[in-house]
């Protein structure tokens, strides 16, 4: 994935690229906490749930950021 690490121009609006990051990041969040939901009773496995889905939204928003990280 690749992201201009500048201001990107939509429609006259200059948009960070950490907000398109922080999107991407929600989307597979809410695609993820869905398989857990299904796939795993998560609820039985943790003491507190909203607690687990903060990590992990920002457990995936810093491997978003630091995918977009220039070598």
């Amino acid at each position: 994935m690749f992201l201009p690490l500048r201001e990107i121009n939509l429609f006259g609006m200059l948009i960070e690229p950490a907000v398109i990051a922080l999107v991407v990041s929600a989307v597979a969040f809410c695609v993820m906490r869905a398989m857990l939901n299904r796939f795993v009773d998560l609820n039985r496995f943790v003491w507190h749930r909203p607690l687990v889905d903060i990590a992990l939204l920002v457990i995936l928003y810093s491997i978003v950021i630091l995918t977009l990280k220039p070598i």
